[in-house]
């Protein structure tokens, strides 16, 4: 069938009405695009996403949104995940469409950067460095530090190393570098003086050692200080003290030497503190103790009682008595064993204490050496014997002197060879001027102080042990003063000795001149009643601590270490149980003393009786600071103690009472150098670090 043109078109568009919304209706089907998006060339970490990363297409327009977003700096290396999201501009016959890449972030190798640092010009000594020296540049940007740093003077003449480390600011591409350039520091043309700085220092107490607290000037160049007052020097006057210094500079062309000064205020001591100078130094301890004579045997259970450090009293001095009742046939070594009793008492001493140390004491010679003779010894169960004779007083003959000189050295050689260690010391004579006494009954011998010196002079010289003299009844120093003053006498003199019976501790300046040490040997103080209580011991603490305060004594020995039933006196420092002994109050007076202060400490200086009935002195060895502090009163008391010139952080504080015992008890804190402790009423507190 034929039709026109416009029938034609009408056909058409009818037909492509039928198309779209005819009966049936199959509408148009969205598609999705195509996404090209090839895989990106790695890149190295720290690199930021952009379009040469996020480049993909699509085959029909439209817009593209990626994860991670462009910007998004690659941290991390490895293999990183891209995705993107595709919107196409023609929703209706496209749908969205998604796309992803891998993407390799590999890791930088940073590079060091280029430092540039021209050698500066020449400086005279004393010029400090700056940036017209200090002036390195480098190729990125950083910061540099310097060696020797900016403001540092140059003291040397000479060449001299500057050194200058460089931190670039991006660390991810750039390392540290260095560099260095010679300096060249010539000398002056004229001397100039040095800049000495030197703070006035805070105000001291007086008592308080010159340290380099005050003494701390400084110089604008190397050199070395010489004060006045010199380090160590004790401030004992109060008000103001110039302190001076002298400055000499190590290189004494281009400087000269220079002074300064400082005024020092010196402060006085506050009443009812005890101030312990552990600056200021006295005596050196040999140590305390008590003597066995006549006593017998010494059990191991007696010998930890009283010697140990850790379980007992810590005694650390034996006395032991030299039996005159051997022959000469014998060496003068007694049948009945008595040497060997004693020389194995300290053996036991010795081994619960191993800084122990023992001396020996005759009561008399031999009678076969003496002016008269007989058989009776004291002490063997029979009458007393008379004065003048025998063992009991006399004199000993000027023909035995050497006799009696070999005599001493015998008991020396026995001792050595019978023991594990060697006697200390050896005395010449027990209370040489007691046998003159009317009611002298037991072993002795007089000796007049010319007698002792002769004997000393022309004879001591063969004792290899120190020789102690004079072993006074009263600490009598006439005893000792002509042998003192004998230089044929005095060198063979170790030890100046004394016992407290009738005297009260007294310094011996003498003696202490010539480097003798002061030993008190024997005294004991009687109960006030039947037992010691406390009361008896703080009279026994208050001797010793006057002892060693008032009479520079070295050391301190009790008689006899433990009750001896047989004598009806309470005395020892142990009661006689010899299984299992218990100190008695005289044991913890001395007790206090002994366990904390052993041989070869220094006494230092404290205020010795800051208050009324309280006695303080202070002492110094074997890294440990001791304080003993000894309250008579009836009433506690509350006692300030400032520390100077040592470091002090707590104190053990270990306490006798009336309860008895050597009780450790909670440390106390010291601080500032400084701490304030209650006193129980009649105690005896040793305080240790």
């Amino acid at each position: 069938m034929r039709f026109s043109n416009g029938s034609l078109l009408l056909l058409a568009a009818a037909a492509l009405v039928g198309c779209s919304s005819g009966s049936g209706g199959g509408g148009i089907t969205p598609i999705a695009p195509t996404i090209t998006w090839a895989t990106p060339a790695s890149v190295p970490v720290g690199t930021a996403l952009s379009s040469v990363q996020l480049d993909a297409t699509a085959s029909v327009a439209g817009s593209f949104s990626y994860t991670p977003a462009a910007g998004t700096v690659m941290n991390t290396v490895g293999t990183t995940t891209l995705m993107t999201t595709f919107t196409p501009t023609d929703t209706v016959h496209y749908t969205t469409a998604t796309g992803q890449v891998t993407l390799t972030v590999t890791a930088i190798t940073p590079i060091a950067p280029t430092i540039t640092w021209a050698t500066p010009a020449s400086v005279p000594v004393g010029t400090a460095l700056s940036s017209v020296q200090l002036d390195a540049t480098a190729s990125v940007a950083g910061s540099f530090s310097y060696t020797p740093a900016a403001g540092t003077v140059m003291n040397t003449v000479g060449a001299t190393t500057l050194m200058a480390t460089f931190t670039p600011t991006d660390t991810v591409h750039y390392t540290t570098a260095t560099g260095q350039v010679t300096l060249t520091v010539t000398h002056l043309s004229t001397p100039i003086t040095p800049t000495i700085t030197w703070a006035t220092p805070a105000s001291v107490t007086v008592g308080t050692a010159l340290s380099s607290v005050q003494l701390d000037a400084t110089a604008s160049v190397a050199g070395s200080f010489s004060y006045t007052p010199a380090a160590g020097t004790v401030m004992n006057t109060v008000g103001t003290t110039t302190l001076m210094v002298t400055f000499t500079p190590t290189d004494t062309t281009d400087y000269t030497t220079a002074t300064g000064q400082v005024t020092l205020t010196v402060t006085a001591q506050i009443a009812g503190t005890a101030y312990v100078n552990f600056a200021t130094t006295y005596q050196t301890i040999r140590g305390f103790g008590g003597s066995t004579a006549w006593l017998g045997q010494l059990t191991t259970a007696q010998a930890n009682a009283l010697y140990s450090p850790s379980s007992g009293l810590g005694l650390s001095v034996l006395r032991v008595r030299i039996d005159p009742t051997g022959t000469a046939a014998s060496n003068w070594v007694p049948s009945n064993g008595s040497w060997l009793t004693e020389v194995t008492n300290a053996q036991e001493a010795v081994s619960a204490n191993p800084n122990a140390i023992v001396f020996a004491s005759p009561w008399t010679p031999p009678p076969s050496m003496k002016t008269s003779s007989t058989s009776q010894p004291y002490y063997s169960g029979a009458s007393p014997c008379s004065p003048g004779t025998g063992y009991c007083g006399g004199y000993l003959n000027p023909s035995s002197y050497a006799a009696y000189a070999a005599y001493l050295e015998d008991f020396v050689t026995y001792f050595n060879a019978n023991s594990s260690f060697n006697l200390y010391a050896i005395s010449m004579q027990n209370e040489p001027d007691w046998s003159a006494q009317p009611t002298e009954n037991y072993e002795s011998c007089s000796w007049t102080a010319a007698q002792m010196d002769t004997w000393i002079a022309n004879n001591a010289s063969v004792l290899t042990a120190k020789l102690i003299m004079p072993e006074s009844l009263n600490f009598n120093p006439a005893q000792a003063l002509t042998a003192l003053n004998d230089p044929n006498a005095v060198d063979k003199i170790g030890i100046v000795a004394g016992h407290l019976y009738g005297t009260a501790p007294a310094a011996y300046p003498l003696a202490e001149q010539d480097g003798k040490d002061l030993w008190e040997t024997e005294h004991y103080i009687q109960p006030a009643g039947s037992q010691p209580t406390i009361t008896d011991a703080l009279v026994a603490a208050e001797e010793v601590h006057n002892s060693m305060v008032t009479g520079n004594y070295n050391a301190y020995v009790w008689w006899w270490i433990w009750d001896d039933p047989s004598d009806g006196v309470n005395i020892g420092l142990i009661n006689s149980n010899t299984t299992s002994p218990t100190p008695t109050y005289y044991g913890y007076a001395l007790g206090q003393f002994a366990k904390f202060i052993q041989p070869g400490y220094v006494r230092v200086s404290a205020t010795a009786t800051p208050v009324a009935g309280v006695y303080v002195s202070a002492y110094s060895g074997s890294g440990h600071s001791v304080i003993v502090a000894i309250n008579a009163n009836t009433s506690a008391v509350s006692l300030p103690i400032a520390i100077q010139n040592q470091t002090v952080t707590s104190m053990t504080p270990y306490q006798t009472t009336a309860a008895g015992g050597m009780t450790a008890l909670t440390a106390v804190s010291v601080s500032g150098d400084a701490f304030t402790y209650s006193l129980p009423a009649q105690s005896i507190t040793t305080f240790v670090q």
